[in-house]
């Protein structure tokens, strides 16, 4: 019976064993153990991953064990180096054997590019919690608010778990993936930020400083070099991750522009900009500045073709956009070697131009063996670019300087060359100053002793013009006497009918004349305006007066025989004064050829005149013919 109770229990023993053994030889997963004492461990190669090329399997149906025989183990970096529409399902199996409760581990996806991946993490029931993330989606959606994808393994001292994540790439990229303690996590995330902030911090110093040139000298070297140095921070910012955290966390499509040429292209046409404007700044080439012309022009073409029209391989995307560099680079490099001026900060930071834009389009070099620092070497030589271009600006103010100091040098000398020239001159010329004051001296003795004799002459002379000042006096007075006498006297003839009509003509030769009598007769007894009665007045045009007080103007043939007259006033003074006269008696037919009037234009003012004479019983014999001159007929 014993026996029996033994062989039935070896059975038993037997089958169990052998059943462990099949179990432990079908299990094919990869564990990754975190043993005690061990802070991180890069685990990219310790994985195992499966490829969903139709998107049709959910987490129950591969985290069932039935599926697990899938899963193939992770061999490099890359997992795959095709597939990029397909997702990629990983498996991570961690053993935690730390000794202490107090160590949290987290996993970190390093890297800020990929486009989506979702992180299954075991619950108690056997079930998968799903956490989103990626540079297609918004950042709220991330658990750990970092720039990289980090999640947290809820992993006790002796328990194992598997975790499973689903990727979705936008390229043949390099995952990097980590487990660390939450020391070394925290340690090292602020040692990463620690340094992107020095990065950026001297980036946004050369900005302000070329910012402030720009406003101070309005230089559009300073200008390009800003656009420049703007476009590798935008560059940055969306290759690290930075800008998406803090600058468009809502705007995941932003993202793309790292991805989609147009911070290259900026960059691309910033820098030859900035390397024309330097070489125009030493040697004013314009085969440079044609070459740079062409050459943005071509980039821009290029960029859109790449875009719009046909998509370049990007190698051979590559080799155009540095053989547009490289052109104008190279042709004002050999006009600076022909000037004789050598930058080597600016040669140097073009190569390291050329250095990002190789690195940056050939994402599968690997400089180093560690992912994280070649991943940063492009801000290393981003960073060294910026301060070697700036070191070529200051180089070019020590060039403009030693210009300067030459041109003063030169001035210097012109100067001294002037002085001695001047004072040459200035020896000569007090030579012949001094022969001149002895000449000019001798010449002043004779003129002074002329000059007494002009003396006495002169007094003599002013005795003599004083005399004649005073007899001309006297003859101006009596010419002045004559002179009104004369005019009074023909004035008086020509009112008393003694002129005949070539005399009358001198008299009022034309119709300013005739105002100017009018006035004189008009406002003999002063004057009073007709509006208001005001008597100041103001002269106006043509002998007229305008009232102070309410600023009209009245003509002097206003009521008047001469009021709206059609023919030359001086004309009308000649009829009225025939009217007068009783010794000429002119038919109308002599008057409007003597007058060139036409015979009713004369027939109807002497028609006029007699009315005047018969509402003023007018008298020839007693009264000249001035008084007619004042009767208001309408």
């Amino acid at each position: 019976m014993r026996r029996f109770i033994f062989i039935i229990y070896f059975v038993f023993a037997s089958s169990l064993y052998i059943q462990t053994l099949a179990n432990e030889l079908s299990d094919t997963r990869t564990k990754i153990v975190i043993k005690d004492g061990v802070s991180h461990v890069k685990i990219s190669q310790m994985l195992d991953f499966y490829l969903d090329t139709a998107s049709q399997f959910p987490i129950n149906t591969i985290a069932s064990e039935s599926f697990q025989i899938n899963f193939k183990p992770v061999t490099d970096a890359h997992i795959l180096y095709d597939y990029l529409d397909s997702d990629i399902w990983v498996r991570m199996t961690v053993t935690n054997e730390h000794q202490s409760e107090g160590h949290s581990l987290y996993f970190e996806s390093w890297g800020f590019d990929i486009k989506k991946i979702s992180f299954y993490y075991p619950n108690p029931d056997g079930s998968y919690s799903e956490n989103e993330s990626g540079f297609s989606l918004p950042f709220y959606k991330r658990k750990l608010k970092h720039k990289n994808f980090n999640y947290f393994l809820d992993l006790r001292p002796g328990e194992t778990k598997t975790y499973y994540l689903k990727i979705n790439r936008s390229y043949n990229q390099e995952f990097s993936f980590h487990i660390r303690t939450n020391e070394k996590f925290l340690a090292h995330s602020w040692n990463e930020y620690f340094m992107l902030g020095i990065y950026y911090g001297v980036l946004v110093l050369i900005f302000i400083f070329n910012l402030y040139l720009f406003i101070k000298l309005r230089d559009s070297l300073y200008l390009y070099f800003i656009g420049l140095i703007f476009a590798c921070i935008l560059f940055s910012l969306g290759r690290d991750g930075i800008g998406f955290q803090y600058l468009w966390p809502n705007a995941p499509w932003v993202n793309r522009f790292n991805n989609a040429n147009v911070i290259e292209l900026l960059i691309i046409v910033a820098t030859l900009l900035f390397s024309n404007r330097y070489i125009q700044k030493y040697t004013k080439s314009d085969r440079v500045f044609k070459m740079t012309f062409w050459a943005v022009l071509v980039k821009l073409l290029l960029f859109a073709s790449q875009i719009y029209i046909y998509e370049l391989y990007y190698i051979t995307y590559l080799v155009f956009t540095i053989l547009i560099l490289l052109i104008p680079f190279s042709m004002g490099l050999y006009m600076l070697i022909k000037s004789k001026i050598y930058s080597w900060s600016y040669v140097f930071a073009y190569a390291c131009l050329f250095l990002v834009i190789v690195y940056s389009y050939s994402k599968s070099i690997n400089l180093f063996n560690n992912s994280v620092l070649n991943w940063y070497f492009v801000y290393f030589i981003i960073f060294l670019e910026m301060i070697l271009f700036s070191f070529s600006i200051f180089n070019q103010f020590k060039f403009l300087q030693d210009d300067f100091i030459k041109a003063n040098r030169e001035k210097t000398l012109v100067l001294e060359k002037n002085n001695q020239l001047t004072q040459e001159l200035n020896s000569k010329l007090k030579k012949k100053v001094k022969a001149r004051t002895e000449k000019i001296e001798k010449m002043a003795a004779d003129l002074a002793q002329k000059n007494v004799e002009l003396q006495t002459t002169n007094l003599k002379l002013q005795e003599l013009n004083a005399q004649v000042t005073q007899m001309n006096k006297l003859l101006e007075e009596n010419n002045k006497e004559l002179r009104m006498s004369v005019e009074v006297t023909t004035k008086d003839l020509a009112l008393m009918k003694g002129l005949d009509f070539e005399n009358f003509k001198k008299v009022f030769p034309d119709k300013e004349t005739c105002y100017q009598f009018l006035s004189e007769l008009k406002w003999k007894d002063n004057y009073h305006c007709k509006k208001c009665g005001y008597n100041k007045y103001s002269e106006g045009p043509v002998f007229s007066r305008r009232c102070r007080n309410c600023n009209y103007l009245e003509s002097p043939t206003v009521d008047t025989l001469f009021h709206k007259l059609k023919f030359p006033i001086e004309k009308a003074f000649y009829i009225l004064y025939l009217s007068n006269r009783k010794d000429v008696d002119l038919t109308l037919s002599e008057l409007s050829e003597i007058l060139e009037l036409r015979r009713e234009t004369c027939w109807a003012f002497k028609n006029k005149i007699a009315q005047a004479m018969e509402k003023v019983d007018h008298n020839k014999d007693l009264n000249g013919w001035e008084s007619l001159a004042l009767v208001h007929l309408e």
